[in-house]
């Protein structure tokens, strides 16, 4: 028993026989005396008690606040399963060690109900992976800021037979430092060896555009048929190599080209892009994310995640391109379907996103970002998110001003 507690309980037990000597009085007066001195004890009892609370409550540490440039890590909407950052002192170890601050950031973002295998254990693959469950990478290049992040997603991770992530991503520079070269690659989850048919298109892709780059005058020349025939090419050599067959490594991919300074007095310079399959790229406009380019999925009653037309390498032919323009200030997310869906059918998701990816986030928070929990989302996660000349988001662009028409559509190249 503290020092404290038993303090108090005899300033209530001596408080209790007053009350009984109230009820039931004496007339003799040495008793009377015994009387007083009990409540001068209670008194001075009662008076440490409240002296020692008053030093205690005085030693509290200020609540941990994280710094300006942190971002909240509490989702969008609490659910009351999240539990908040604790605002006491640091919780104490059985040994009495403080633990750190962040041991209380346990889960990512959930919406609605959440999925049930989210709250299971990662199981590992049957077969070694030649990629890990979670990628992240974050650079600066420019005025480009960059964050990726790839996780493989509750379906794939638990639940036997686990099987690798299935997403990839690949982002590099050309020689000269002058673009951002960016590929997402997704592997169809019915394909045997997924895995290796996302890695091998992602690399193949930003290998053909870093060449192509690095030659005079390459930026003009670039050929999406040309990329994707050479991508084709090396998953079908790939899979002869391994004695596999075609429709074991099969994936979708999107490529993207971003110049590192602007090539217009404007501030302007033009992305490049081009794409097969349900990979997709959406703009930041304001408090939501905008669909920019990509094949858009059939839509009967609700949102099909399963709707894939043309695949690598069976369709290099289906490949679409387009360029884009980007302003200072905009940003520009480049995603797996696994993103890409939440984003077209989660209005919470897309909102939450929208705030949060503002300004570019430590790459920790982005990781957990990417990995959020809703119903019915299990597959693996990628998002590779540029940010153009960021510090312009904090002060007003020259267009500001302009119509929202000629801001989202038009003349600059992104969809109406």
């Amino acid at each position: 028993m503290s020092l404290q507690r038993g303090r108090l309980i005899w300033a209530m037990c001596i408080f209790g026989g007053i009350f009984l000597v109230i009820y039931f009085p004496a007339d003799d007066h040495f008793f009377r005396m015994v009387i007083d001195l009990l409540v001068l004890m209670a008194t001075g009892f009662l008076f440490l008690e409240m002296h020692t609370w008053t030093q205690a409550s005085a030693r509290v540490p200020v609540p941990f606040t994280a710094p300006p440039d942190v971002p909240p890590s509490v989702p969008l909407a609490w659910d009351g399963r999240h539990r908040p950052p604790p605002t006491g002192p640091a919780h104490l170890s059985r040994a009495g060690a403080a633990a750190p601050v962040t041991a209380h950031i346990t889960t990512v973002p959930r919406f609605g109900a959440g999925s049930k295998a989210q709250r299971f254990p990662w199981l590992l693959p049957l077969r070694p992976a030649a990629a890990p469950g979670v990628a992240a990478d974050q650079a600066h290049l420019g005025d480009l800021a960059v964050r990726a992040a790839s996780i493989v997603g509750p379906g794939h991770r638990c639940q036997e037979p686990a099987v690798a992530r299935q997403d990839a991503y690949r982002m590099t520079r050309d020689a000269a430092g002058d673009h951002l070269l960016l590929a997402v690659a997704d592997g169809v989850s019915s394909s045997a060896h997924a895995e290796l048919g996302a890695a091998v298109a992602a690399g193949t892709a930003v290998n053909h555009l870093r060449r192509r780059l690095d030659e005079p005058d390459g930026a003009a020349r670039l050929s999406a048929a040309e990329l994707f025939e050479e991508t084709a090419t090396a998953m079908l050599r790939e899979a002869e190599r391994r004695g596999l067959e075609v429709s074991d490594v099969c994936a979708v991919l999107f490529v993207a080209v971003i110049p590192t300074r602007p090539t217009a007095p404007t501030g302007e310079r033009t992305m490049w892009a081009a794409w097969l399959g349900d990979a997709s790229l959406w703009r930041l406009d304001e408090d939501r994310w905008r669909y920019a380019a990509g094949d858009r999925k059939g839509t009967t009653a609700g949102y099909d995640s399963n709707a894939v037309t043309h695949t690598l390498p069976a369709d290099p032919h289906a490949v679409r391109e387009t360029t884009l323009t980007l302003r200072p200030g905009d940003v520009v997310s480049l995603v797996s379907d696994g993103v890409g869906d939440g984003l077209a059918s989660i209005e919470e998701l897309n909102a939450y996103l929208a705030d949060r990816w503002q300004l570019p986030l430590p790459v920790a928070s982005y990781l957990n970002d990417v990995g959020f929990d809703a119903e019915r989302f299990l597959d693996d996660r990628t998002a590779v998110t540029v940010w153009v000349d960021p510090d312009a988001r904090s002060r007003p662009p020259d267009h500001a001003t302009a119509p929202a028409g000629e801001r989202l559509g038009g003349q600059d190249g992104w969809p109406r």
